[in-house]
């Protein structure tokens, strides 16, 4: 590693959901267990954020950092290398440190940057593809070898999750830490009928459709499926291992159902979403990836239905996501750019 104190730098809240917070505890998780100092700054939903990193053991600082603070931070600390993740802090923060002559590592979803960095790490499934659009990156990791998996996901084994072909399929439900578009209510309102469901739906930390939530829950349950609704959950990895399918967003939580072995039915609630989401499909890795906002109720009813009734095609795309990952993406970060 370049220096024993790593700076990360993220934000959390409703609208930017908490992704960007999550996979960097992956590289603090990593760096703690190394001997080295992770100093994370974290911004956003405080009080969310303060819960969430409490109950992962992270020692965040909270606050809207300026750029003149974090530097002043990143100086006085002696600080080897400084981590960004989220595209509006990479445009306001690369620039001057740069300046600054302070070595940056990016964590990037957007598929290009100019700015000339030590490392960009891009950990979607198509970012291989991608290389010419880092050019002024001195090191580009690139693909879902780099998947930044939490500690509350490695505890299983990769493939842990065994589904069941039961009449009564368990479904997780889980879109990100805030779902900004409510797409769980619409979800829970749009499941089909036809072959009742045990539903775990997952409301993340900075979830705030709680009036919706709770009328779609009735109405799951008056057409026969048994909802068990779970708020910001400490084990969510238990729950993907004891599902047999996920409906979900197309964002991190992929990686993890994909180590865990669970199929995974999912769509783009955001724009960064949406080119992974596509590539995984094509790819056969998983079922959906529509962009949310363009599917018609008559759509995903229709995504639903075809995705619970078809047993060998969920697992054969089990098969496939199951290769793609392992535990060991966070640990190449580090070694390789840290």
């Amino acid at each position: 590693m370049t220096g024993r104190r790593v700076l990360f730098r993220a934000d959390a809240s409703h609208a930017g959901g908490f992704g960007h917070v999550a996979r960097l505890c992956a590289l603090i998780e990593e760096l703690q267990d190394r001997g080295a100092e992770p100093i994370a700054m974290f911004g956003g939903d405080a009080p969310a954020l303060g819960s969430w990193c409490h109950a992962h053991g992270i020692a965040a600082l909270l606050g809207n950092w300026s750029v003149t603070e974090l530097v002043q931070i990143a100086e006085a600390e002696h600080v080897g290398t400084i981590v960004i993740d989220g595209p509006a802090l990479v445009e306001e923060l690369v620039p001057e440190l740069a300046k600054r002559e302070l070595r940056t590592v990016i964590i990037d979803d957007k598929g290009t940057l100019d700015h000339a960095v030590a490392a960009v790490v891009n950990h979607n499934i198509h970012a291989e593809q991608l290389a010419a659009t880092y050019p002024n990156a001195n090191k580009r990791l690139l693909g879902r070898r780099y998947l930044m998996l939490r500690k509350e996901m490695r505890r299983y084994a990769r493939g842990s999750c065994l589904p069941r072909n039961m009449p009564r399929l368990r479904v997780v439900i889980t879109y990100g830490g805030s779902d900004p578009v409510d797409a769980t209510s619409r979800t829970l309102r749009l499941l089909p009928d036809e072959r009742p469901l045990e539903l775990v739906v997952v409301a993340g930390p900075s979830y705030q459709h709680d009036d919706e939530l709770r009328i779609a829950i009735q109405h799951a349950r008056d057409r026969g499926h048994t909802v068990d609704l779970h708020e910001a959950p400490d084990d969510p990895g238990g729950l993907f291992v004891n599902a047999d399918v996920a409906i979900c967003s197309a964002g991190g939580t992929l990686g993890e159902l994909a180590y865990l072995g669970c199929p995974a039915l999912a769509y783009a609630i955001a724009k960064d979403q949406i080119a992974p989401a596509r590539h995984q499909v094509h790819a056969g890795l998983i079922a959906g990836g529509r962009t949310w906002s363009e599917a018609s109720d008559d759509l995903l009813r229709a995504d639903f239905e075809a995705f619970l009734l078809d047993d060998l095609g969920r697992a054969t795309q089990r098969q496939r996501a199951l290769a793609t990952a392992d535990s060991d993406g966070a640990k190449r970060i580090i070694e390789e750019a840290l």
